[in-house]
């Protein structure tokens, strides 16, 4: 399981926890929220501008051998400026992070695009990579507008790929083969139904916080999706499964653990087989 990352959203608990569960469960790699989604929603545990919890979780994943790999932070909101969006990053870098995830709520994709440029380029003097997450519930719904975005506004960012908001977005894993492997900066696991039993933003956006499923018990193409993926390309287990609401960080992260274990050695077989079978027929 070292291969593989922990998403913050699979625990749901503060950065501390989230690592160490990471480590509990023998993941390699770990994702947190160092703070809410917008300036003034309510976090257990601020870490932007809070120089003692940066030492805290930096010192307890060099402790724990665990990663740091990506920071989600401020999601992209018209009324969210620089002067809240540049500290996520400096505080990115101060963790040790190499990914700053972004998500685009703003509807005016000129301004959108211009603080996209310049979130990227501080980002990328830091030492970190940008990866735009397209959500079927936001202003940057698929995967063609993102790459819009990213092309419009001339900045290197890359791109997150979702199992599960791609498939939401209309989406299929054959959209991914024409991406050029230095456009996708890391991609999630997950599983769900084939179609939503609602399709409103609320509904995917509830679907997609609390309710996905263990990889290999839905109906999502997820052999398809890793196949179209990069050689080597980072994954990230990210199931928040609404049965295991209750659980403790430890008991989720194991969970994730056991189930993205069960899941890529079976697709490791089938795609050994697959290819056999090639060879059988060449």
């Amino acid at each position: 399981m070292k291969s593989l990352t922990l998403a913050h959203l699979t625990i749901s608990a503060t950065p501390l926890e989230t690592i160490d569960a990471a480590c509990f469960a023998g993941f390699g790699r770990v994702g947190i929220r160092i703070c809410g989604r917008r300036p003034g929603d309510p976090y257990p545990t601020p870490v932007i501008g809070q120089p003692t919890m940066i030492q805290t979780l930096r010192h307890r994943a060099a402790q724990d051998g665990v990663a740091i790999s990506n920071i989600s932070a401020y999601q992209f909101y018209p009324d969210v400026d620089w002067e809240q969006l540049a500290p996520a990053i400096e505080t990115g870098h101060e963790l040790g992070a190499s990914i700053m995830v972004v998500n685009g709520f703003d509807p005016d994709w000129q301004r959108f695009g211009d603080r996209l440029a310049r979130y990227t380029e501080a980002a990328a003097a830091a030492n970190m990579r940008v990866a735009l997450e397209f959500l079927p519930y936001s202003a940057v719904r698929n995967l063609a507008q993102a790459l819009e975005i990213i092309n419009g506004c001339g900045a290197p960012a890359g791109l997150l790929l979702d199992a599960l908001h791609l498939a939401r977005s209309g989406g299929v894993p054959a959209d991914l083969q024409t991406l050029r492997p230095e456009q996708v900066v890391f991609a999630q696991l997950c599983d769900a139904s084939a179609t939503p039993a609602q399709s409103s933003d609320e509904a995917l956006m509830h679907e997609a916080r609390t309710a996905r499923l263990p990889a290999g018990t839905g109906q999502l193409p997820l052999d398809a999706f890793l196949d179209a993926l990069p050689l080597g390309v980072e994954i990230e287990y990210e199931v928040a499964r609404a049965d295991l609401a209750q659980a403790t960080p430890h008991e989720k992260a194991l969970a994730a653990s056991e189930d993205a274990q069960r899941f890529m050695s079976a697709y490791a077989e089938r795609k050994r087989a697959r290819a056999e079978q090639g060879a059988a027929h060449a």
